[in-house]
């Protein structure tokens, strides 16, 4: 990959990131609200569960993109 199409590839998963969690933020505050006022919240309990897995994938994502296996020193090495 050259290094244009991976900074862009890496702003695209940062501009997901960032999207994810204002989403996870929403819903965080919608969760305490509901709570406080008693409502059920399995739908939205649902809907964190599932943001917080993509949230993982999307981190993963990011750090094989800005970080490649060829890039980190190899600690085993002791030169």
């Amino acid at each position: 990959m050259s290094h244009p199409s991976s900074a862009e590839n890496i702003g695209g998963i940062i501009d997901e990131l960032i999207a994810l969690y204002l989403a996870q933020a929403a819903d965080l505050r919608e969760y305490a609200q509901a709570a406080a006022a008693g409502e059920g919240t399995v739908h939205l309990e649902r809907t964190l569960r599932h943001r917080e897995v993509q949230r993982a994938d999307l981190y993963r994502r990011f750090e094989e993109a800005a970080f490649p296996p060829s890039s980190l020193p190899d600690l085993a090495d002791p030169t």
